[in-house]
């Protein structure tokens, strides 16, 4: 009588490569769950502004690298929920597009991102809401975010709106 076995060893060749197609397969999740999922000011190189400066009397600064300059400045009442026009201005620096990010300083408001239009060359123009708030004074930053030939550059601008 004949013995069969019914079943047969993996070759251990066979089992390492099923662990390394495995592992390779979470590795490729991870990079693709991290650049679809992560925050989009990760890849940005950041300039400060110049000094401060309040938005609502008139356009705030920024250097862009040795050579370039950003200007942002916001049209309509901060105080209400209407919309503001949002207006980028650079210069001797190449911007291909521009978006502006709103987000609460100090709470988690999510992200509202504007992406503007270019009205003209190195200008950039759009329309953008802040979302409703109940706080008496709600402090905001407005993140200017450039797509230059270079990668992607910007600055950010901090003001309140009082309620």
């Amino acid at each position: 009588m004949q013995h069969h076995d019914e079943d047969p060893v993996r070759p251990p060749l066979l089992n390492l490569l099923t662990l390394l197609t495995l592992v390779t397969i979470l590795v490729a999740a991870g990079y693709l769950a991290d650049y679809y999922l992560r925050d989009s000011r990760d890849d940005v190189i950041w300039y400060p502004p110049r000094m401060h400066c309040d938005l609502r009397e008139g356009p705030c600064r920024a250097d862009i690298g040795l050579n370039g300059t950003l200007s942002f400045e916001m049209h309509g009442d901060f105080a209400s929920y209407e919309p503001l026009t949002l207006d980028v201005q650079t210069s001797g620096i190449d911007v291909q597009s521009v978006a502006v990010e709103f987000l609460g300083r100090d709470m988690n408001t999510g992200l509202t991102r504007v992406e503007l239009e270019k009205v003209a060359d190195n200008h950039f123009r759009g329309v953008g809401e802040l979302r409703p708030f109940t706080e008496t004074v709600m402090p905001w930053r407005a993140q200017v975010i450039l797509e230059t030939s270079e990668g992607r550059k910007g600055s950010w601008f901090d003001f309140d709106i009082h309620r």
